[in-house]
């Protein structure tokens, strides 16, 4: 099983922390350094300095926001990170949602299922070198080509995805499925509509790599590791909208989401956290003592994953982070 690894504190991190960050994960024996994009930075800069900085480990980003940046631009930035990684380039896209898109970037957020197939299937033939005449319902190509073209001809398109309907889609045409906050004892049931999409379109399953984002945390003392861990993920439960709340209450967490929900209300990030049950967080993350993260990482192979991609808790110190990152060559 391949071993990805997020970005710590990629909101924050200075230019220096990020090259240094990069060299870490590649001397870890890691297979991929994911970096995501928010609304704060631009991701493809960060993934320019990684690029330089590497020379084995794939770099992806996760993801870049499909509404936001045309299709010429997304291949165009594509082709030019995967020159400067020489052929390591992993491309992650996602809807975002509509306040971001609409409310932050002026684009209209319609049909982004349809948006989501046509962008992939456009994507592929740039890729490949084609000069693309595409005329869709979201997008319209008029002889479009690229001059510089990528190492890769067929560079990796990752979904990130979490609805059965956008999961079919990745099924379909991805060759990678980023999902988050999937519990790990509903997973196999989350990636159904993935094999099937699979089946239907008669693609083997070892064709799209299973890649979610998991919190990932070392400490000698499990408590701690756990401790570190919650108040990342109790944000995004209790803070982020509905979404990822209700994502828990579909896959039979609701209870425990309502909690976490009314402990920020009391108390912000901390009551937030300390309404976290520790088993709830022990189906959704990866923590703990060396040994006990090396047995949990084995298992995650038996339920579908592919590529775990471990996020380092924002939380943390800088100095943590990177005795955390430094400690997951003896768990690889």
């Amino acid at each position: 099983m391949n071993i990805g690894v997020l970005l710590w504190n990629f909101d924050q991190i200075s230019a220096e922390s990020i090259l240094e960050f990069s060299k870490k994960v590649e001397e870890t024996g890691a297979h991929a350094l994911w970096i995501p994009e928010t609304w704060v930075r631009d991701a493809s800069v960060q993934l320019a300095l990684a690029a330089m900085a590497t020379k084995r480990i794939r770099i992806g980003s996760a993801v870049f926001n499909l509404f936001c940046r045309t299709p010429g631009l997304l291949a165009q930035t594509s082709s030019e990170i995967d020159n400067l990684s020489n052929g390591r380039f992993d491309l992650g896209l996602g809807v975002s949602g509509k306040l971001i898109n609409e409310n932050w970037h002026s684009v209209n957020f319609e049909k982004p299922l349809k948006r989501t197939h046509e962008l992939f299937c456009v994507l592929k033939e740039i890729f490949v070198g084609n000069r693309v005449e595409f005329v869709g319902e979201t997008i319209n190509l008029k002889g479009f080509s690229l001059r510089r073209k990528p190492v890769q001809k067929n560079i990796p398109l990752y979904l990130a995805a979490n609805g059965p309907k956008n999961i079919s889609i990745c099924g379909e045409v991805g060759d990678g499925w980023i999902p988050f906050c999937i519990p790990f004892s509903r997973f196999k049931e989350a990636m159904l509509p993935l094999k099937e999409s699979i089946l239907r379109n008669g693609r083997k399953i070892e064709d799209v790599d299973v890649a979610p984002f998991i919190y990932y945390c070392t400490d000698k003392d499990s408590r701690l590791a756990r401790e570190k861990i919650k108040p990342d993920l109790a944000f995004y439960i209790a803070a982020m909208g509905d979404y990822y709340h209700n994502q828990l209450a579909r896959w039979g967490y609701g209870k425990e989401a309502d909690l976490i929900r009314e402990g920020w209300k009391e108390n912000g990030r901390k009551g937030a956290a300390a309404a976290m049950e520790d088993y709830l967080l022990e189906d959704l993350v990866i923590c703990g003592t060396i040994e006990e993260v090396k047995a949990k990482l084995e298992n995650l192979n038996s339920i579908g994953i592919t590529q775990p991609i471990l996020r380092i808790p924002d939380s943390i110190s800088e100095e943590n982070a990177f005795e955390v990152l430094s400690n997951l060559k003896d768990v690889i």
